[in-house]
C-alpha cells in the first residue's frame, strides 16, 4: 500500500518531510491540504491527526505525525541513502543538531518571526519580532559557525539535520525580504552578505533534485 502524504504548501514541517520523501525516492500519495479552506479540520483528517497539525503520514493503518518522527521512521523503513548517520557516533551527533535547532532556532524564526510577519502583526507585535529576530541572529551566527568549517550542519554528510533547518532558514530568508521586515530594521534581508557560509550551505542544498521537487507550490511564482 503506498504511503500517503498529508501537508501543507509553505509549512516548514511539511516542506521537510517532502525532502525526505524525494530524497530516498519513497513513492508516496500526496494529499495536499488547504488550511483556508479548514481542510486540516475536518472530522477525516481529525482522525488521522487529533491536532489537526500538519504533516502526518499513513501507510494502511500505521499514522504517525510530527516531521522529524516521520523521518526518523521512513529511515528505518528505507535505510539508504541514509540520512540519520551509519554510526552510532555519527547518529549521535545528527540528532544533536536536529534537537539543537528545534529547542534553540525554530521557535524564534518561525513562530517569532517568519509567522507574525506573514500573519501582518508587524504594527501589532513589533517589539515580540524585533526580540525573536536577534534571537534567530544568535541561532544564525550558531549555524555560520558550524558551516563554516564544514559543508553541512552535522559534518561532511547531508543529514536529516539540514533537511530539518532548511525549510524555517528559507522561510525567514523569505520573509526577512519583505517590507515590514525591512521597516523593523530586522537585518535579515541580506543573509548572503551577512552570513556567507549559511548562504553557501542553502546554495548546496537548492541543488539537489529532491529540495526542488518539494519546493511549496505556490512560492514557485514569487522566487
Amino acid at each position: 500500500m503506498a504511503y500517503e502524504f498529508y501537508w501543507v504548501s509553505g509549512s516548514p514541517n511539511s516542506w521537510r518531510t517532502m525532502i525526505a520523501l524525494e530524497y530516498k525516492k519513497i513513492p508516496y500519495v500526496s494529499k495536499r491540504l488547504d488550511p483556508t479552506k479548514g481542510e486540516s479540520k475536518t472530522p477525516e483528517y481529525l482522525a488521522l491527526n487529533p491536532r489537526g497539525k500538519v504533516p502526518t503520514l499513513a501507510n494502511g493503518d500505521f499514522v504517525v505525525h510530527e516531521s522529524v518522527a516521520i523521518m526518523a521512521y521512513l529511515e528505518r523503513e528505507f535505510p539508504d541513502p541514509a540520512l540519520f548517520g551509519e554510526s552510532s557516533s555519527e547518529a549521535g551527533l545528527i540528532w544533536q543538531r536536529i534537537l539543537e535547532f528545534i529547542n534553540y532556532a525554530r521557535d524564534p524564526m518561525d513562530d517569532g518571526v517568519s509567522r507574525p510577519l506573514i500573519r501582518g502583526q508587524a504594527g501589532t507585535n513589533a517589539d515580540g519580532i524585533r526580540a525573536s529576530a536577534l534571537q534567530s541572529h544568535a541561532a544564525l551566527r550558531w549555524m555560520e559557525g558550524l558551516l563554516t568549517v564544514q559543508p553541512f550542519l552535522a559534518g561532511n554528510q547531508l543529514s536529516a539535520a539540514d533537511f530539518t533547518a532548511i525549510p524555517c532558514v528559507q522561510f525567514l530568508a523569505r520573509v526577512g525580504k519583505s517590507a515590514d521586515a525591512v521597516s523593523l530594521q530586522l537585518g535579515l534581508d541580506d543573509l548572503q552578505s551577512s552570513y556567507p557560509a549559511v548562504s553557501r550551505w542553502i546554495a548546496r542544498i537548492e541543488q539537489l533534485p529532491c529540495y526542488e521537487r518539494a519546493y511549496p507550490p505556490h512560492w514557485r511564482n514569487s522566487r
